[in-house]
Formats: C-alpha cells, structure tokens, sequence
C-alpha cells in the first residue's frame, strides 16, 4: 500500500513539472502532493505565474477545481497536449473572475459581464503565450493573437448582470471585450467577440 501511494505521488509531481510549476517554485510543487486528486476528484488549480499586466480581478481562483456535478453538461473544452479538459460552469466560476461593463455590439445593448481572463484559461490549458482558436457552436471560428490577451483583459463571459447567460444574449459563453480597448483595430475588434464559444485550443 505504502508502495502504491509513493507511486501516485511521484507521477503526480511529473505530471505537475511538466506542465510548469505554479507559483512558488518547486516548493509549492511538493506542498500540492499531499493533496493531488485521484482520478475523478477534484483538481489543483494553478496560479498563472509572473503576468505581464496586472488585471482586476473580482475574485481569485478557488484552491482546487471542484468535481462536476451529477448530469451537470460541459460548457468549454480546453485542448491541451496532453488531452483535453472539459470545463463545467461550477468549475468555471471557481476559476479567477473578473467583472466589467461593456456593450455587446451586435444586440447593442450594455451588460455588466462577469467571467475568466483568456490569459487565465491559456494558462490552465498549457499554452499561454500561444495565439488562441476560439470555436463556436454554430461553426464560428477565430485566432485571437496572444498579444492581444496578454495585454487586454479579454474574458470569456459566462455571466451578465448577475445572471448566466441565456442564447438569446450570445450565451452561454461569449468572448467580451473592455470599452476602453482602443488599441484593438476595428476588424480585430469586431472577430474577437465570439459568441456561443465552446473551445480553445493553440492556434498552430
């Protein structure tokens, strides 16, 4: 038995090496051991390490990111290397959220929308830095440059005014962006609002 959990702990260490050490440095690696999920338990969240802007959170991630919930359906699907990772909206509300007003350009209509930084979401997917494939569910498909994300505060919403957010708002997810991105092109501007978005992936 002893045996057996030294072997869980040391393939969890890899697998958390391997995918960049969170902030803290291999320190925070091996304090993180004791409590890595086995399968279909929850998940350590990583902290995205040294941003190049500071943004403004609502709130921070949650230590782990929780189990989904009997029958709950997935709303986003990380393509990572190593496999992809299916996003719940109970996990995705327990991931960094940030809050701000802006107004959807196709309903032309203001909502204060809540939701997950793209350079966050890059990060737990393992391609920070990369240009992103945003899709959507009606086929829509885009590259937002990593530029772009890392330098504005890009979201994926997947609340507005308090609520989520229902198709007929371009929920349940939509990729919003600030009032004051002015440095965003208009043709860059206008593709990068991505409504009913599904998955990223690294653009190749």
């Amino acid at each position: 038995m002893i045996r057996r959990l030294r072997l869980v702990c040391s393939a969890a260490l890899v697998v958390l090496v391997a995918s960049g050490l969170p902030e803290g440095g291999l320190a925070a690696v091996v304090q993180q051991v004791s409590v890595l999920p086995l399968p279909h338990q929850s998940s350590p969240i990583p902290a995205l390490p040294n941003p190049p802007r500071t943004f403004h959170y609502l709130r921070p991630a949650k230590t782990v990111l929780p189990a989904a919930k009997p029958g709950e359906r997935v709303m986003l699907t990380l393509e990572r290397p190593e496999g992809s990772l299916k996003l719940t909206r109970t996990q995705l509300l327990a991931l960094p959220t940030m809050r701000y007003t802006t107004e959807q350009p196709q309903l032309h209509r203001t909502f204060t929308y809540e939701g997950v930084p793209l350079r966050d979401l890059a990060w737990l997917g393992g391609f920070l830095g990369k240009d992103l494939r945003v899709y959507a569910s009606n086929g829509f498909i885009t590259v937002i440059r990593a530029s772009d994300y890392l330098s504005t505060p890009l979201m994926l919403a997947h609340t507005a005014s308090g609520k989520p957010i229902p198709i007929l708002e371009k929920g349940p997810l939509t990729v919003v962006i600030p009032a004051d991105a002015t440095r965003l092109s208009a043709r860059l501007y206008s593709r990068y609002w991505v409504w009913y978005a599904v998955k990223i992936a690294p653009a190749p």
